[in-house]
């Protein structure tokens, strides 16, 4: 039998596939609070994080699962946008 594991970031995946919108734009704020902590340091430095590549960072993979794409990213202003496929 094959164990399941869960991923500390499966509480976006699931807050996102109960969204009733397409867009569902979160601030890192917004993101940190459904979590329960802080994201790394990197994910306000480095585009990566918010891009739609599953092997970047385990968080991409948990909005991809949930069938959102990140359609912009603004670091400066600590703002991702996501859009439901």
């Amino acid at each position: 039998m094959r164990m399941m594991t869960m991923s500390k970031y499966d509480p976006l995946k699931d807050y996102l596939e109960q969204a009733d919108d397409d867009l569902t734009p979160m601030g890192f704020s917004e993101i940190e609070q459904v979590l329960g902590f802080e994201l790394p340091p990197s994910s306000r430095k480095l585009r990566a994080w918010g891009s739609n590549n599953p092997n970047n960072n385990v968080m991409t993979r948990a909005w991809l699962d949930a069938g959102y794409q990140t359609e912009a990213v603004d670091i400066g202003r600590r703002n991702p946008r996501d859009r439901r496929d």
